[in-house]
C-alpha cells in the first residue's frame, strides 16, 4: 500500500491501497473518528426539480464503521459527511463509501497516527493466493486461500462406479481430470501461484501431476489429510506443508499460534493471557511474546477495549513481540472469539 503524510503534525496521510490485502489492513488500522477524504457516488438532487441523480462527489465522511467485504475487491466505510459540495447540502448526512483497489483516499486521525498504525500501512501488500484441494475417491472440494480467508469455491461428488465395474478407470480419469482443471481454472482466475493438494490415499498424486501438466508455472505441494471434501480443506489449512508454502499467511500464522497458546495453558497457565485487560496488563510488562487478535476488536464501538487492544499492539511491538491479526469471520476467529477475542503467550509467567 503506498502511504504518504501530508502534513508536519502527521495527522493527515494519503493512502492508496492496491491489492484486497491492503484494503483488509486498512480496515484494521481505520478507528471511528477518522475523517476520510475521497471520491464517491451520491445521489443529488437535481437544481429546480425534485428528480435526482448519481453523481461522483468529493466528501469527507466521519467515520463510524467500516466493512470488509472478503473476495470483492471492496471496503465499505460509514459515517457523517461534514465536508462536501455545498450545492448539494450533504453535510450532516449519513452517507456509505466504497474503496477499492488503486483508489486515493485522505485520513486524518485528531491527535495523530502511531508508528504500529503507520508502519501496518506501509508493510502491507499483496501476498498472493493458494488453491486447496482436498480430494478422496468420493468427494473433493476446493477453496481459495487468501490473508483474510479461506472461502470454498467448489465441492461435489465421485459417482465412481465399483471396482469390478469396466468403466471404472475411465471415470477415475475424468473425475481426476476435472478436478484438476478447477484447481488450474480458479488459480487462473484469482491470481494464485500456489496450489496444495491433499487427501488420505494416492488418488492426491494423480490429481497433483494432471495439475501441473495443465499449468506448469504453478507451483503444486502434495499432502495427507484424513478425508476429502469440505472436512478436508479445514484440514488443510492447519498442515505444515501449507505453512511452509504460505507461512506469510496471517490466518496459517493465526492457527500456530493459538496451538502454541493452548499447549502453554494447558502446562504452565500463567505464561498464557486472554481478553483485552489481561493482554495490555501483560504487555505493559513487556511480556508479550507473541499476540493473536481477532479483527474486529480493532473496530469496535466500545472505547475501553479498542483502546486496551491499541496500546497492547503498541506495547508488543516496541518490546519486539510477535503480532498476529486474523479474520473474525474465520475458523481460527470462531476459536479465538470465546476466549475474549485477544490472547498473549508471555516470555515469563505473571500471576495476572
Amino acid at each position: 500500500m503506498r502511504v504518504r503524510i501530508l502534513d508536519r503534525r502527521g495527522w493527515r496521510i494519503e493512502v492508496r491501497p492496491e491489492s484486497e490485502e491492503d484494503l483488509w489492513v486498512l480496515r484494521n488500522t481505520l478507528r471511528p473518528g477518522d475523517l476520510v477524504t475521497g471520491r464517491t457516488l451520491r445521489d443529488v438532487a437535481v437544481k429546480g426539480s425534485e428528480e435526482k441523480r448519481r453523481k461522483p462527489v468529493i466528501v469527507t465522511l466521519e467515520l463510524k464503521a467500516a466493512e470488509f467485504q472478503p473476495f470483492t475487491g471492496r471496503l465499505r466505510l460509514y459515517g457523517v459527511i461534514v465536508e462536501g459540495p455545498e450545492e448539494y447540502g450533504l453535510r450532516g448526512k449519513h452517507h456509505a463509501m466504497t474503496i477499492e483497489p488503486g483508489q486515493v483516499v485522505v485520513i486524518e486521525r485528531r491527535g495523530g497516527w502511531s508508528g504500529s498504525s503507520l508502519r501496518r500501512l506501509e508493510s502491507s501488500g499483496p501476498r498472493g493466493r493458494a488453491v486447496l484441494a482436498a480430494v478422496d475417491y468420493e468427494e473433493y472440494a476446493i477453496a481459495l486461500l487468501a490473508v483474510h480467508g479461506y472461502r470454498l469455491v467448489a465441492e461435489g461428488y465421485s459417482n465412481i462406479p465399483g471396482k469390478d465395474d469396466p468403466t471404472r478407470d475411465q471415470a477415475v480419469r475424468g473425475y481426476i481430470e476435472k478436478i484438476a482443471r478447477l484447481v488450474v481454472e480458479t488459480a487462473s482466475r484469482e491470481g494464485a501461484r500456489v496450489a496444495v493438494i491433499a487427501g488420505p490415499g494416492p488418488l492426491k498424486e494423480d490429481v497433483a501431476a494432471k495439475v501441473k501438466e495443465l499449468a506448469g508455472s504453478l507451483s503444486v505441494y502434495v499432502d495427507t489429510v484424513s478425508m476429502g471434501g469440505r472436512a478436508g480443506i479445514g484440514e488443510i489449512v492447519r498442515r505444515p506443508v501449507v505453512r511452509e508454502a504460505l507461512k506469510e499467511y496471517s490466518i496459517i500464522r493465526g492457527e500456530e499460534v493459538l496451538e502454541e497458546i493452548m499447549r502453554a495453558a494447558a502446562r504452565s497457565p500463567d505464561r498464557v493471557v486472554f481478553g483485552a485487560e489481561k493482554v495490555l496488563a501483560a504487555s505493559r510488562l513487556g511480556a508479550v511474546e507473541a499476540l493473536i487478535v481477532v479483527d474486529e476488536l480493532l473496530y469496535t464501538i466500545d472505547d475501553e477495549v479498542r483502546e486496551a487492544v491499541d496500546e497492547a499492539l503498541e506495547n508488543t511491538e516496541r518490546t519486539r513481540g510477535e503480532i498476529v491479526i486474523v479474520p473474525a469471520d474465520s475458523p481460527i476467529g470462531d476459536k479465538l472469539k470465546p476466549l475474549g477475542g485477544v490472547a498473549a503467550l508471555l516470555r515469563f509467567p505473571l500471576p495476572i
